[in-house]
Protein backbone atom coordinates (compact mmCIF):
# COMPACT_ATOMS: atom_id res chain seq x y z
CA UNK A 1 0.00 0.00 0.00
CA UNK A 2 1.22 3.17 -1.23
CA UNK A 3 1.49 6.67 1.31
CA UNK A 4 -1.54 8.09 -1.05
CA UNK A 5 -3.54 4.91 -0.87
CA UNK A 6 -3.15 4.44 3.34
CA UNK A 7 -3.99 8.30 3.11
CA UNK A 8 -6.90 7.55 1.37
CA UNK A 9 -8.02 4.59 3.52
CA UNK A 10 -7.90 6.75 6.83
CA UNK A 11 -9.96 9.93 5.31
CA UNK A 12 -12.59 6.94 3.76
CA UNK A 13 -12.43 5.40 7.39
CA UNK A 14 -13.28 8.97 8.90
CA UNK A 15 -15.83 9.77 6.37
CA UNK A 16 -18.06 6.73 7.60
CA UNK A 17 -17.89 8.20 11.40
CA UNK A 18 -20.48 9.18 12.97
CA UNK A 19 -21.90 13.17 11.88
CA UNK A 20 -18.40 13.08 10.24
CA UNK A 21 -20.54 15.09 6.89
CA UNK A 22 -21.86 17.62 9.08
CA UNK A 23 -20.83 17.36 13.18
CA UNK A 24 -17.96 18.02 15.40
CA UNK A 25 -16.99 15.63 18.28
CA UNK A 26 -16.57 17.07 21.80
CA UNK A 27 -15.41 15.51 24.86
CA UNK A 28 -17.18 15.82 27.95
CA UNK A 29 -16.14 15.40 31.36
CA UNK A 30 -16.99 12.04 32.01
CA UNK A 31 -15.50 10.38 29.28
CA UNK A 32 -18.14 10.29 26.66
CA UNK A 33 -17.73 11.50 22.94
CA UNK A 34 -20.80 13.22 20.99
CA UNK A 35 -21.18 14.79 17.62
CA UNK A 36 -22.80 17.89 17.65
CA UNK A 37 -25.08 19.10 15.27
CA UNK A 38 -25.43 22.48 13.75
CA UNK A 39 -28.70 22.76 15.99
CA UNK A 40 -26.81 21.33 19.07
CA UNK A 41 -27.99 18.32 19.16
CA UNK A 42 -26.24 15.63 20.50
CA UNK A 43 -25.49 11.85 19.71
CA UNK A 44 -23.44 9.82 21.33
CA UNK A 45 -20.28 8.12 19.96
CA UNK A 46 -18.83 6.83 22.90
CA UNK A 47 -18.53 6.28 26.55
CA UNK A 48 -16.78 4.60 29.01
CA UNK A 49 -13.44 6.18 28.21
CA UNK A 50 -10.49 8.18 30.34
CA UNK A 51 -11.08 12.24 30.01
CA UNK A 52 -7.73 12.17 27.98
CA UNK A 53 -8.50 8.98 25.49
CA UNK A 54 -11.53 10.81 24.52
CA UNK A 55 -9.88 14.02 24.32
CA UNK A 56 -7.13 12.55 21.87
CA UNK A 57 -10.09 10.98 20.13
CA UNK A 58 -11.54 14.00 18.91
CA UNK A 59 -9.01 16.01 18.82
CA UNK A 60 -7.65 13.37 16.12
CA UNK A 61 -11.34 12.92 14.58
CA UNK A 62 -11.33 16.87 14.27
CA UNK A 63 -7.98 17.29 12.27
CA UNK A 64 -7.77 14.32 10.13
CA UNK A 65 -9.22 15.83 7.32
CA UNK A 66 -6.48 18.67 7.26
CA UNK A 67 -3.68 16.56 8.06
CA UNK A 68 -4.83 14.14 5.38
CA UNK A 69 -5.20 17.27 2.70
CA UNK A 70 -1.70 18.78 3.68
CA UNK A 71 -0.25 14.96 3.62
CA UNK A 72 -1.24 14.87 -0.35
CA UNK A 73 0.28 18.42 -1.06
CA UNK A 74 3.29 17.48 0.56
CA UNK A 75 3.26 14.36 -1.63
CA UNK A 76 2.39 16.40 -4.53
CA UNK A 77 5.21 18.85 -3.86
CA UNK A 78 7.89 16.39 -3.02
CA UNK A 79 6.49 14.28 -6.87
CA UNK A 80 7.02 17.99 -8.31
CA UNK A 81 10.70 18.68 -7.25
CA UNK A 82 12.01 14.85 -8.12
CA UNK A 83 10.35 15.66 -11.89
CA UNK A 84 12.26 18.93 -11.55
CA UNK A 85 15.82 17.14 -10.91
CA UNK A 86 14.84 15.02 -13.12
CA UNK A 87 14.68 17.97 -16.17
CA UNK A 88 17.99 20.15 -14.52
CA UNK A 89 20.08 16.49 -14.59
CA UNK A 90 19.24 16.18 -17.97
CA UNK A 91 19.77 19.57 -18.75
CA UNK A 92 23.65 19.33 -17.25
CA UNK A 93 24.06 15.97 -19.00
CA UNK A 94 23.51 17.76 -22.53
CA UNK A 95 25.41 20.65 -21.86
CA UNK A 96 28.27 18.66 -20.80
CA UNK A 97 28.04 15.95 -24.02
CA UNK A 98 28.22 19.73 -25.76
CA UNK A 99 31.00 20.64 -24.02
CA UNK A 100 33.09 17.47 -24.81
CA UNK A 101 32.00 17.84 -27.94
Amino acid sequence: MTDREWLDTLFQMFSKTTGAENRYWKPLDDGTIVAVGEDDTELVVASGLSAEDADWLTAVHGCLPDLVRRMHQALDEADRLDVRKDELECEMAEMLSREAS
